[in-house]
């Protein structure tokens, strides 16, 4: 009797909505990644799968139970309490340094205390769940997640864990303000690849990508793996609308910034526009206002296309939807990415997606998208101009992008395929 009841509680999921609980703070207000949690949660709980839903506490090293609701009008309510801010203590580190560990080690308990005062004053009375046999799937970033597993660690508590594991960006030579940060990536990674279960993965690209670091000795031998693509669809916005779109044609990026982001290349192909005498169309800048990018706006190099630059900051999801459905296309300039929400949301309104040839947007975008190489400003250039002086050719796009709406994933796909690598997995 208490071997069936070990199997059966073995095979109990828990759905880690810890991102959510962050995001209500405000600091990643539209993160991307809290998004994906988000979605997958809330179609995991309309498709009465049995998942149970957590939090995460860094004051008491415990998962808590959350319990989404359906609304009448078949939405979900992930009802995850709002503005708990916590303090993280970093658990796990990829370099060793005693004197930081027991510096640390010494903090934890007053940052812990501090966590919890503040978890009780907004979400008292909540109940931990007990993870000993079951199973953890994650889509949170790294760095969460060990929090997480160290915590059990701590407790001594033993359960399977299943990441989903956005890209592998970090591991490549792109540049960083903090060195920190690569390294402990990968050391995150590194401990998520040898204690998985199983690893799951944002696009066929990126579950190539971990089988090849894998293979190179960078990452431990990966478990299996599973591509799990992510969506096209973007939800309306149910919040009153806080910033209009210009009236002017603009072209739009969401999340973009210099550096590997390339945005670089988007300013360049506007200054080869106004250069050659050719129509420069507005430029919207939509997401985390960056002190990089509007220094480098103030400068000479940019002195003629700066009129045409605008910002929308932390764009609501109404307006968020607004800025796709009106733009005469949205951009993706990036070199390298895991997934690229924003060029599958442009497509999902109809709206042309200019992307760099980075592989990833490519398995986003297939033959809808409109192609150019990320270190030739010339050939976004002549995208734009195309778009703003051939209506015939841009009919027929938006046309064509619209008619294959029917095939883009919607986060229902995303959440029928994770339960089919569960159940695979035999959950």
């Amino acid at each position: 009797m208490v071997k069936e009841l070990n199997a059966a509680e073995k095979q109990q999921v828990v759905y880690d909505l810890t991102e959510v609980l962050l995001a209500s703070t405000g600091k990643l207000r539209y993160y991307g990644i809290a998004r994906v949690v988000a979605e997958i949660g809330a179609e995991l709980k309309k498709q009465g799968t049995g998942v149970r839903f957590a939090i995460f506490s860094q004051g008491h090293d415990e998962l808590f139970e959350v319990f989404p609701s359906l609304r009448a009008d078949g939405g979900v309510d992930l009802n995850v309490p709002s503005g708990i801010r916590q303090v993280r203590v970093r658990s796990h580190h990829y370099t060793k340094s005693v004197l930081r560990d027991l510096a640390l080690a010494a903090a934890r308990p007053l940052v812990m205390r501090r966590n919890r005062k503040i978890w009780e004053a907004i979400a008292p009375g909540m109940t931990p769940i007990d993870m000993s046999g079951k199973t953890l799937v994650s889509c949170a970033r790294p760095k969460l997640i060990v929090e997480i597993l160290c915590a059990l660690d701590r407790k001594g508590v033993s359960c399977d864990i299943i990441p989903l594991l956005h890209d592998m960006i970090p591991m490549h030579d792109f540049e960083h303000r903090l060195a920190s940060f690569p390294r402990n990536f990968i050391g995150d990674n590194q401990l998520l690849v040898s204690r998985s279960k199983a690893l799951l993965a944002n696009s066929e690209f990126t579950r190539q990508e971990i089988l090849d670091f894998s293979e190179k000795g960078i990452l431990p031998e990966a478990p299996e793996t599973f591509a799990v693509p992510l969506v096209h669809e973007c939800p309306e916005g149910t919040e009153q609308a806080e910033q209009d779109a210009p009236e002017q044609p603009y072209i739009l990026t969401v999340g973009s910034m210099l550096g590997r982001k390339n945005l670089d290349v988007v300013f360049e192909a506007m200054r080869i526009l106004k250069r050659d005498g050719k129509d420069v169309p507005t430029l919207v800048l939509a997401g985390a206002l960056r002190h990089k990018t509007t220094a480098y706006l103030q400068s000479d190099e940019c002195s003629t296309i700066r009129d045409h630059v605008v910002f929308r900051e932390n764009p609501n999801q109404t307006d968020l939807v607004n800025l796709y459905k009106n733009a005469l296309a949205l951009i993706m300039p990036s070199r390298m990415e895991g997934w690229g929400l924003p060029a599958g949301e442009a497509l999902w309104f109809g709206t042309p997606a200019l992307c760099s040839t980075a592989a990833a947007l490519k398995e986003v975008c297939g033959d809808l998208g409109v192609y150019f190489d990320p270190d030739r400003a010339d050939q976004l250039a002549d995208h734009i101009t195309r778009l703003l002086t051939d209506p015939d050719f841009t009919e027929q796009l938006r046309t064509r992008i619209t008619a294959h709406k029917p095939q883009l994933r919607t986060w229902t796909d995303v959440a029928v395929d994770l339960r089919g690598v569960l159940q695979k997995l035999g959950y």
